[in-house]
């Protein structure tokens, strides 16, 4: 990603950033909150999260998400942005529009060997190219001081790069289905009491069980199919580092980012055959490095000075809520008392002074929370995705 790359040299980068989880949910929680874990607890709720904080503090909160399994009915901690785009929001063109991109997104899906599932179509849909310049839209038409989040999908399996870019693999190997997930299974996978060695049918159940899932094993992937899958993660997250040029591009055009902070980072990593799983959604039982690791960059106006650019501390993205509290001038101690486990701000490790604080978050005395309804919709979402059936 050679755009990210260019960017360090106005902000900070962590290089030893690590996700609170392997999966989507609950690491965005840990975004927003500064606490490791609680979705779907009492303490899952809006109060807890930066955006009713900030909007709290006289902040414009705003946010686009192509994630299903981000949206405002299933996270309180996100109903604090006054304007939150979900997938439903975002295709507002006409059923003239809809059927074109889906039949060119369909032909796409062709050339790399993938079929035209709900769930593939839309991880190509919903592109950074299509979602950036809708959140800067709302960049635009915020008031200052404001608060925005954009959550991206790109990098997400399927893996299926624009053909017009990425040159379709000519020979792939016998089998290989575009879709790693979706994929037709060896019949040790599909029937593993049907192994006649215990000592493999015991090895192939057991990674069935780490995995949570027989399609997020990668015990019948060969190496090749393996890396054609993470050669083709490779070419989106170039293309993810384009669109990410023009929109920093558009954004500085438009003097938007004179006194923004931006903070780019991931809910969780991807396996390609580490510790025998692909993909992620392990329950944190996969290899650590390859599914928690993330990117994690500030950029930095030049209203807040700095002469860290590398730090190599590990870190968490919990770590982000308290940050964001102290740069806001947001005084987050209170949360610390509530929660002796809370995260600690990574702003002292590259700030040139101590934070400046002008109001305080406000914690909410503790309350039994009804999030069944909450519940409901993730399972919904997770459905919708093919990941429960």
């Amino acid at each position: 990603m050679p755009f990210l790359a260019s960017l360090v040299s106005r902000g900070v980068v962590f290089t030893n950033a690590y996700s609170t989880h392997d999966f989507t949910p609950p690491s965005h929680f840990s975004m927003v909150t500064g606490l490791r874990d609680g979705l779907g607890s009492d303490d899952d709720r809006l109060e807890n999260g930066v955006p009713y904080q900030l909007q709290r503090a006289g902040y414009d909160t705003f946010a686009t998400a192509a994630n299903v399994l981000i949206s405002t009915r299933q996270m309180p901690t996100f109903r604090g942005f006054s304007d939150f785009k979900e997938p439903g929001d975002i295709n507002s063109g006409t059923v003239v529009d809809a059927v074109e991109d889906m039949t060119e997104i369909d032909l796409q899906l062709a050339m790399l060997n993938c079929r035209p599932t709900p769930h593939a179509r839309t991880m190509v849909y919903f592109s950074a190219d299509r979602l950036l310049p809708m959140f800067l839209e709302q960049i635009r038409h915020a008031r200052p001081p404001y608060f925005g989040f954009v959550n991206l999908v790109d990098t997400h399996e399927p893996y299926i790069p624009d053909p017009n870019v990425y040159a379709p693999e000519r020979n792939l190997p016998p089998g290989f289905n575009g879709d790693i997930v979706g994929r037709r299974l060896s019949p040790e996978l599909s029937n593993p009491d049907s192994i006649a060695d215990p000592a493999r049918r015991t090895f192939v159940k057991s990674k069935i069980a780490q995995a949570g899932a027989a399609s997020l094993t990668s015990i019948d992937l060969s190496p090749v199919a393996l890396t054609i899958y993470h050669r083709r993660y490779d070419e989106l997250a170039r293309e993810a580092d384009e669109s990410l040029r023009e929109f920093f591009d558009a954004a500085q055009r438009d003097g938007l980012l004179n006194n923004t902070i931006v903070i780019i980072t991931s809910d969780h990593g991807e396996s390609f055959g580490e510790a025998g799983l692909v993909t992620h959604m392990f329950h944190d039982r996969g290899d650590y490095e390859s599914t928690h690791h993330v990117p994690m960059l500030f950029v930095l106006p030049s209203s807040l000075h700095s002469t860290t650019r590398l730090v190599d501390r590990r870190v968490s993205i919990a770590s982000l809520a308290p940050t964001i509290y102290d740069m806001a001038g947001l005084n987050w101690s209170a949360f610390k008392t509530h929660y002796p486990s809370y995260a600690r701000s990574l702003f002292p490790l590259f700030a040139e002074a101590l934070p400046k604080y002008t109001a305080s978050v406000f914690v909410p005395k503790p309350a039994k929370q009804d999030l069944s309804e909450a519940e409901q919709e993730r399972q919904k979402a997770l459905r919708t995705l093919g990941y429960v059936h």
